[in-house]
This record gives structure tokens, C-alpha cells and sequence, in this order.
């Protein structure tokens, strides 16, 4: 159900990467909730250098000069766009002199690879190896007919020629600095605390340019009282900013870096955006401003705008539209519909297995054109910040921000697939269910350690659908006795009633669950799901809809989820590749019975 050529679009909207690139790399994917890999540490560490000294290059004819950025794992190539670029980078590289302090920025290593220059960290600068199993690598390949091999020698010989020994080859050990630089003279430390940032934007070179009036661009870092600051400085001309779309790409977690907006004050001729990560953890103790001002440039040196497809835009139509054209959605739409998955406590099905179910079932209302919704009522998570990347400077917290909604899946037009994690506590969390009601067809509600007998909202007046989510245990239709009658009989036969009486004490307790409107039960994924059941296993689900526990449905469970670093903390969807288990027909026959049991087919669903 995935559209893999939208996926392709939005990432070589940002990318620059040709289509043909970015399907070959996004087809080996497993999962597409991040088109644009997230780079480890110590990678990250790395592009923050390069992307500080490719900021600061002046007449670049792309934004920081790259042509296209190509993501392979944890690992970057980039395409420069004109010799004077690459030169940047070689001035950037360390060296010793006789007297004095090294210069440019000691750590960098580089060296040639076939035709591409590669550049690297040297462990004690990168904090050790990757987890990942890597050293930290970018490699940049130059314009066409620039000789990278002729430049790396030549800037050597300049060096030697002046009596200057250079130190980056990555072959010749370095110890490093025998004490600590100052974060002033070392930019190694200076942006080590907010390495993540400088990535990102590396990562998605070409975002700038996709918007109106671009004219030039400039990056900069510097000591901030919480960490690091990195400042971009966007030249446009024309009268609109785009900051709109921008902060809708920035913020995007799918094709974009996923970051929080702090605040946007736009003024005469100049607007400033504030953005910060939304997890303050390793490598992400600072803030992105960017600095948008009209340019004295004519018009005519801008591109155009392209349109992005991470945010819904779609090329223009190269001709025009034929025959009735659907209206659009009335905005008086009726609300959209809200379903809570809860277990039992003492169930394996847990926090994790709900959400992920959730996911699931929205991921296949998004594929069907509708906008769906997940919102997570969870415990605040204040993460706690590791000593080695804490700047010694740092003297104030992080400014954060509600992350507020998040793209989850990019679906195909015109469905949607959002998520909201809300901290615990009721008002919150009726705000919440009543925004999504009015942005969204359908919304699944997890709460965290819910008391499944209870769980209502101070609000009474939301109402929803609550289902709960358990194991497939089989009916039992014999019941063996404490020990064999005269006639010899050593079990008894159950009725379906008798049964269904049996099932619900043992599963569901001796005190029925508080506004439940049924159960949807997990079965292996091995096994298909189909609405016929045998007779008695029919009669016996007819007695617990009399009971007040009517079984709405059934869902395969999920296969076993590889949890830590370079892993999925969720279960595959419909709008990613086709898995072994549980496969997207079942999830979408599953899905499909339940809501058909829910809820009317009819309904307005947005374009």
C-alpha cells in the first residue's frame, strides 16, 4: 500500500539525489518512517564539521555547495558543485607548524579513495568507534573534470613549501592534544554538543534552494549558554519568506530532521525561526535559528520554488484537468470517530504491543485515503544528558517545547498518519482528543498503566469506543473433573453458554470491565484470520456479546520486534515493505472487520 515513488520524491526533494538513487536506496529499507537515516555520533560529529566549513563559503551556486547528498547506512557522499568548495574543505584540514599552535581543525583526517576524497575523525577526536561497527566517513566526489588527487597534493605541497608538517593522513598515528583545547580554539568541542543539528541540515543540502526567492545561504556555530548555537543566515529576494513550509519540512520527522519549533517572529524585510531537537540527549544540546532577509539581488538570480512532497505538494499538472473535479471535504465535517486499545494488567499484551497494533491499524486507514491518528498518553520521559558530550560551559537548560503532532508515515494522497505523545493527566489529554476529532477520520488512544476496569476521563462528555486487546485463548468445550463419576465419565461436556461463562471468568475475572465495547483478540500471525467461525465457537462468541464482551474482531500478533540502536522500536505497517509476519492482507482484512463492526462505512474523508 506503500507509493514508493512518493517516498522517493520527498527524499530527493531534500536529498538531491536522483529519483532512480533514491528508489534503489529506499527499496532496501524495512521500514519508511525516516527516509534520511539518522548519522551515529560520532558520523554526526563529522558533518558538523564539514557542514560548519561548507557554511561559511561565500558564491556557492547551491545551498552549501552540494549538488546531492547520498546516505548509505551511517555513512555520507557528497557531490560538490564547484572546485572552490572542496578547496574550503582541504583549508580546513590540520597542520603543525615550527612555531606556534596547529592549525585548521586538529582530529579531521583525509585521504583518497579511488576518486573520491574521504574524510574522517580520529578516534580520540570521534570519542572511539561507531557502535555501529564504523569509523565515522564522508566521502565527496567534486565537479566533473576536477582531479581531487592533483588538489589534495597540491594543498600539501603548498604546506611543506612553507615549512608546515600536515596531519591528516589517517595512516600516521596522533595522539592528540596532550591537554585540553578550549572550545574557542577547538571546533571539535565547540560542536560536539550539538552535532545532530549540523548533520541534518548536511544531510538535506537541497531544502533551501526547494524554496522561493533563494538566494544564498550561510552557517555559523557558536557557545550558547545551553550548548551550541547554530545559526543560519538564508538570503531571498521576492516577497514571501517561505517560512512556512520551511518549518513544515524542519519539523517533519519522516523526510525532514524532525525538530521542535521554539518560536517564528517575522518582521520588516527579516523573519527568525527557533527550532530545537526533540530529545535533548547526546549530540542535541542546542538550537537552530535561522535568519531569513531580503536580498538586493534581482529576481531573475533566484530558482524557482519546487515543490516538496514530504508536506503533501505535487508538481503541477502538465495539463489541464479533464471532466468533474470532487468536490472538496465541507469543513463541517462530522467528528472524527476515536477507539482506545487497553489490556489487562496482568497480560503479556502490554504499552509496547498496543502501540504498536495502533500504528498498524492506522497505517491501513492512511492507505484507504483517510487522515488517521495515534495519540500515546504516557509518563513525561526527562532523558538524562551524558557527561562526555556536556559542554563544561553549559549553564542553562535546553529551551523545550511540546513536539505537538509528528508524521509517522508519509500514505498516499489524501491520507494521513499522525502521532501525538501526551503527557499523563486527563485535561491534557480530553485537549487532545478533542483536536484530533476535528483533524482527523479516526484516532487510536493508548494510556500507560491505565486501570483497565476504570480508565474514564474527567470529561465525560468525550466518547469513544474501547476495546480490549487480548490473547486468542481457545474455548473450552470440556471441562475434566476432580475425579471420574460411577458411570466412569472423567470430564464434562461444556455448553456453549457454559462455555462462554468458563472463558470470561478465567480471562476476563469476576469483575466485568467498565464502558468496554469488546474485545479484539490476538491469534498467531501464522494463522489466517476469517470472520466464519464453527459452530461452537460461534454460539459460545454470541453468549459473550449477551454477557456484555462481544468479540469485535481479531488480529494477528505481531512478529518478534528487535529492540535497541539501528533497530525499530516499531512493528512494520502497510505503508512499509511486506513483512513475513503478520503480512499487510492480514492486517488490512483485520483492520477492515473491526471497523465494520465499529463503525458505518460512510463518511467524509478529506482530499
Amino acid at each position: 500500500m506503500y507509493n514508493l515513488d512518493q517516498l522517493s520524491n520527498a527524499a530527493a526533494d531534500l536529498t538531491g539525489e536522483t529519483l532512480t538513487g533514491a528508489r534503489e536506496r529506499l527499496v532496501g529499507l524495512g521500514r519508511f518512517d525516516e527516509l534520511v537515516s539518522t548519522a551515529s555520533s560520532s558520523q554526526a560529529l563529522l558533518e558538523s564539521l564539514l557542514a560548519h566549513t561548507l557554511g561559511a563559503v561565500d558564491g556557492q551556486s547551491r545551498p552549501l555547495g552540494v549538488r546531492e547528498a547520498k546516505t548509505d547506512g551511517d555513512t555520507l557522499t557528497l557531490r560538490l558543485e564547484r572546485a572552490a568548495d572542496i578547496e574550503a574543505l582541504l583549508s580546513s584540514l590540520p597542520y603543525s607548524s615550527r612555531k606556534g599552535p596547529w592549525r585548521g581543525t586538529r582530529g579531521l583526517t583525509a585521504q583518497m579513495d579511488g576518486r573520491r576524497l574521504r574524510f574522517g575523525l580520529r578516534p580520540w577526536a570521534a570519542g572511539g568507534t561507531s557502535w555501529r561497527g564504523e569509523n565515522p566517513a564522508v566521502w565527496v566526489v567534486g565537479p566533473h573534470g576536477e582531479d581531487l588527487a592533483e588538489m589534495l597534493a597540491a594543498h600539501e605541497r603548498g604546506l611543506t613549501g612553507c615549512g608546515h608538517l600536515p596531519q591528516w593522513d589517517p595512516q600516521t598515528p596522533e595522539p592528540g592534544p596532550k591537554r585540553r583545547e578550549p572550545a574557542t580554539r577547538s571546533l571539535v568541542r565547540l560542536l560536539a554538543p550539538a552535532s545532530s543539528i549540523g548533520s541534518a541540515l548536511l544531510r538535506r543540502p537541497r531544502l533551501w534552494d526547494s524554496l522561493a526567492g533563494h538566494v544564498g545561504l550561510g552557517i555559523q556555530a557558536q557557545i550558547a549558554e545551553y550548548g551550541v548555537d547554530w545559526i543560519v543566515h538564508r538570503s531571498v529576494t521576492g516577497e514571501h519568506f517561505g517560512e512556512d513550509r520551511l518549518i513544515e519540512i524542519l519539523t517533519d520527522s519522516v523526510a525532514g530532521p524532525g525538530l521542535c519549533l521554539l518560536d517564528h517572529t517575522c518582521g520588516t524585510g527579516k523573519c527568525t525561526v527557533r527550532l530545537t531537537p526533540m530529545s535533548n540527549g547526546l549530540g542535541a544540546r542546542g538550537v537552530l535559528t535561522v535568519h531569513s532577509s531580503r536580498s538586493a539581488a534581482p529576481e531573475s538570480q533566484a530558482a524557482d520554488p519546487r515543490p516538496l512532497t514530504a508536506i503533501g505538494e505535487r508538481q503541477p499538472p502538465s495539463r489541464p484537468r479533464i471532466g468533474p473535479v470532487k468536490p472538496p471535504c465541507d469543513d463541517h465535517r462530522p467528528a472524527g470517530s476515536v477507539v482506545q486499545l487497553t489490556s489487562k494488567a496482568d497480560s503479556w499484551v502490554g504499552y509496547e504491543d498496543l502501540a504498536w497494533i495502533a500504528e498498524q491499524m492506522a497505517a491501513v486507514w492512511a492507505g484507504q485515503g483517510m487522515t488517521a491518528a495515534v495519540i500515546l498518553s504516557k509518563t513525561a520521559y526527562r532523558p538524562f544528558f551524558m557527561g562526555r558530550r556536556e559542554p563544561t560551559w553549559a549553564s542553562a537548560h535546553v529551551p523545550s517545547t511540546d513536539p505537538g503532532w509528528r508524521r509517522l508515515r508519509l500514505a498516499p494522497r489524501p491520507g494521513e498518519l499522525w502521532n501525538l505523545e501526551v503527557e499523563r493527566g486527563d485535561e491534557h489529554l480530553a485537549e487532545a482528543l478533542k483536536e484530533a476529532r476535528d483533524r482527523y477520520d479516526r484516532t487510536v488512544l493508548i494510556r500507560e498503566r491505565e486501570n483497565w476496569i476504570g480508565g474514564e476521563f474527567v470529561d465525560r462528555q468525550l466518547t469513544y469506543d474501547r476495546v480490549l486487546v487480548h490473547p486468542a485463548v481457545p474455548y473450552e468445550r470440556h471441562l475434566p473433573l476432580p475425579a471420574a463419576t460411577p458411570d466412569g465419565q472423567e470430564v464434562l461436556e461444556l455448553t456453549p453458554d457454559q462455555s462462554a461463562i468458563q472463558w470470561r471468568q478465567q480471562e476476563l475475572g469476576l469483575h466485568p470491565p467498565r464502558r468496554l465495547t469488546g474485545l479484539l483478540l490476538l491469534q498467531p500471525a501464522d494463522q489466517p484470520i476469517t470472520p466464519d467461525l464453527d459452530p461452537f465457537d460461534a454460539a459460545v462468541e454470541e453468549q459473550l456479546a449477551r454477557q456484555g464482551t462481544p468479540v469485535l474482531g481479531r488480529y494477528p500478533r505481531n512478529r518478534s520486534i528487535v529492540h535497541g540502536p539501528g533497530h525499530s522500536e516499531q512493528a512494520p505497517t502497510v505503508l512499509d515493505p511486506p513483512v513475513e509476519r503478520p503480512t499487510h492482507a492480514q492486517m488490512v482484512a483485520a483492520v477492515d472487520a473491526l471497523a465494520h463492526r465499529l463503525w458505518p462505512e460512510t463518511g467524509c474523508q478529506r482530499s
